[in-house]
């Protein structure tokens, strides 16, 4: 055999051995994706200091608030797109709602709470400062949202910029020790979602069609063009 096929067969063995360790007992299953999720956070968090990363995380962090990418409506509308200005809203509002839901059915503790565990934060941007629970990260499932919808509904060029910024508002949570990785992975689970769901229903539904045409049609559709 190979030496390629013999790394592929220990890749196999491997994968065999934790699926049934997982099947058999669980508990070391979920200690090891606890593991992960702990190493990932402290080579994010803990790999060391530096004031002008410091200060840009907090820059992604900060346009990845709901202000922030509430104002991404505000273009769209003035470009004449009405819909997908009615369609972000209701993605935006919606990822609001069911990560709010989310976060306190799981009540998942912030890693900045735990003292004893060392997550290093940023002046003015503790756990003090983000008392609601960690899963999913807020930020991640907003920003996500928007990729979504952008990667939906425009070029792909776009969309992939778009999950390119939304990919640096979790790691800057990461970064600052107020979110786990895999909260932001819970995150981005629920903002595409959202996303891909109202894009089906915003192109299959007749009854949301109309709903949003006559909510579209009641705002004045400032700016006007002027005609000739």
């Amino acid at each position: 055999m190979t030496t390629r096929g013999l790394r592929i067969v220990r890749v196999a063995t491997g994968l065999k051995d934790l699926w049934l360790s997982g099947r058999m007992n669980p508990v070391p299953l979920f200690a090891s994706i606890g593991g992960v999720d702990e190493l990932l956070f402290r080579a994010l968090n803990l790999a060391g200091t530096n004031a002008t990363l410091d200060v840009l995380m907090i820059l992604i962090t900060t346009l990845g608030g709901t202000y922030v990418l509430a104002l991404f409506a505000i273009p769209l509308w003035l470009r004449g797109q009405r819909e997908a200005t009615f369609d972000f809203i209701l993605i935006l509002v919606l990822t609001i709602v069911v990560t709010t839901a989310i976060k306190y059915l799981v009540d998942r503790s912030r890693p900045c709470v735990d003292v004893s565990f060392g997550a290093r934060t940023l002046p003015g941007y503790g756990c003090a400062t983000e008392p609601d629970p960690s899963l999913p990260s807020g930020h991640a499932s907003r920003a996500f949202a928007l990729a979504g919808l952008v990667g939906l509904r425009f070029r792909w060029r776009a969309g992939g910029a778009a999950m390119a910024f939304a990919t640096l508002v979790g790691v800057s949570r990461v970064y600052m020790g107020l979110h786990w990785p895999s909260d932001i992975l819970g995150g981005a689970f629920v903002g595409i979602g959202i996303a891909v769901l109202v894009e089906l229903v915003s192109r299959r539904v007749v009854l949301y069609q109309r709903i949003r045409k006559w909510i579209i049609e009641l705002i004045p559709h400032w700016p006007r063009r002027k005609t000739a």
